[in-house]
């Protein structure tokens, strides 16, 4: 297989991941008038951190077979965007281990930043007379590496990475509160029967 199958099948996964958001934004502004997103999310929920987890290892992996494979050199703001991605699949592995959406106190800032550094890059490279100079002039910001199906590039593959990530842990948190939520009404439930219960007392 030669690098511009793998270029390809990256933008294919890309399309999938960015498919993937629309249809959940979709669902979450329909929530009030269909039972869909409820549906959908009860779903994901007990896997998401662990999909959260897959989407992180897949753009490490990928990361790595284009610098490593491709002999792509990574830029600045690529190394600062993989400074932001690579710790979010030991992050979100332990969390989907211990079940902990807590996590998302962790891995939301990252994929903020990671994102923020990619809309950055993106312009770089799309716009190059409007941010100046380019940030590196040893692995230029500007060199278009990967540019498939006229708009993805690999800071939009990082960016696709980011907000799928954080939609995930964010299906994983609200999974968590509706445990919470019925461990509280289970609790409550109970205290009520047990206070509704009649006290025998000894003739």
């Amino acid at each position: 297989m030669n690098q511009d199958a793998f270029d390809t099948f990256y933008a294919l996964l890309t399309v999938a991941g960015q498919l993937a958001l629309v249809t959940v934004a979709v669902l979450w502004l329909l929530r009030g008038r269909t039972p869909w997103w409820n549906q959908v999310s009860a779903s994901l929920a007990p896997v998401a951190l662990w999909l959260a987890t897959l989407v992180a290892a897949v753009a490490v992996v990928g990361s790595l077979q284009l610098s490593l494979g491709a002999g792509y050199t990574p830029c600045t703001l690529c190394w600062y965007q993989r400074i932001a991605i690579y710790p979010l699949v030991i992050v979100c592995g332990v969390a989907a281990l211990r079940r902990d959406v807590a996590v998302r106190f962790t891995a939301w800032p990252l994929a903020a930043i990671g994102a923020s550094i990619s809309i950055w890059h993106y312009v770089h490279e799309r716009l190059p007379e409007a941010v100046g100079a380019s940030c590196d002039p040893v692995a230029p910001c500007t060199v278009l590496w990967i540019w498939k199906l006229h708009y993805i590039s690999i800071p939009m593959m990082a960016l696709t990475t980011m907000a799928l990530i954080a939609v995930l842990v964010g299906i994983a948190r609200a999974d968590g509160e509706r445990t919470e939520v019925a461990h509280t009404s289970a609790a409550g439930t109970d205290e009520v029967s047990k206070s509704s219960t009649p006290e025998r007392t000894s003739p």
